[in-house]
């Protein structure tokens, strides 16, 4: 995966890169954040970087099976908007087939 972007959460993992691939002609919503706030908790991102941070540059979420939505790109994005008070961000979203074409299996 030399060169991919990768998210990893607990067992999996996704090819971000290729999802955004997927993604570059999906429309773009605005996406509530407010309802990330507890699970953000569960992702560190070094804060050093947060000022650095794009907030246009969509965030990208996947359908996880049985287990709702999941950003699997972007929470330096939304760490930031979260600490400057933003309640909306920029977001593409995979379909179902797009996240099982891009998870990687153990």
């Amino acid at each position: 995966m030399s060169g991919r972007e990768v998210f990893r959460f607990l067992a999996w993992a996704w090819d971000v890169t290729e999802g955004h691939r997927r993604a570059a002609d999906y429309p773009i919503h605005q996406v509530d954040i407010t309802v990330l706030a507890g699970f953000a908790a569960l992702i560190r991102v070094n804060d050093a970087y947060l000022d650095q941070v794009d907030l246009t540059r969509p965030i990208l979420i996947a359908p996880i099976p049985e287990a709702g939505n999941l950003v699997i790109d972007g929470w330096r994005r939304v760490h930031r908007a979260l600490r400057d008070g933003l309640t909306h961000l920029p977001g593409r979203l995979l379909t179902e087939v797009d996240e099982q074409h891009i998870r990687i299996r153990p």
